[in-house]
């Protein structure tokens, strides 16, 4: 399966999420390339290789979607209209704001109505010590959920080639 993360990172915990997420899928034996959002063109042309979608992102001031990740999913989903393949959504916060992890509930918010979203990921800062094992896990129950929605869709096509 070939798996395409985007993020965005300010500090570099997001990005140290995304990199642990692709050493999993890696570990299953997918094809996977990572890539920070600021390249939205080579994100473009590598959607249409992508199985399964992942977006990463921080949240920022008062539980917003930093504006670099409202851009590419604007560019993506209202400028080119590209069909989304399958898409799970990751991010990083500070439980102490009121707003914790935010961007991802806007994130999700969006994407469902273009596409399948099978998964939310929220880490509280940065995955070290006692959350580093999460982005594994995350993983695990994607490809759970990939396998059941791969068997779902055969179902679907399989109703509509028989009509």
């Amino acid at each position: 399966m070939n798996v395409l993360i985007c993020y965005t990172s300010k500090t570099g915990n997001t990005k140290e999420v995304a990199l642990l997420i692709e050493e999993a899928f890696c570990s299953y034996g997918h094809a996977v390339k990572t890539i920070d959002i600021e390249h939205i063109f080579a994100i473009e042309s590598l959607i249409h290789e992508a199985h399964l979608l992942l977006f990463g992102s921080y949240t920022w001031g008062n539980g917003q979607l930093p504006d670099e990740m409202r851009k590419l999913l604007r560019f993506l989903i209202k400028e080119r209209n590209l069909p989304l393949p399958p898409v799970a959504l990751f991010g990083t916060g500070d439980q102490m704001w009121p707003y914790y992890c935010r961007a991802v509930d806007e994130m999700e918010y969006h994407l469902r109505k273009v596409t399948t979203v099978l998964g939310t990921l929220k880490i509280e800062q940065s995955p070290r010590a006692h959350q580093q094992h999460l982005p594994t896990v995350f993983v695990q129950q994607l490809l759970e959920e990939v396998d059941r929605f791969v068997i779902d869709e055969s179902k679907i096509v399989g109703t509509v080639a028989s009509k």
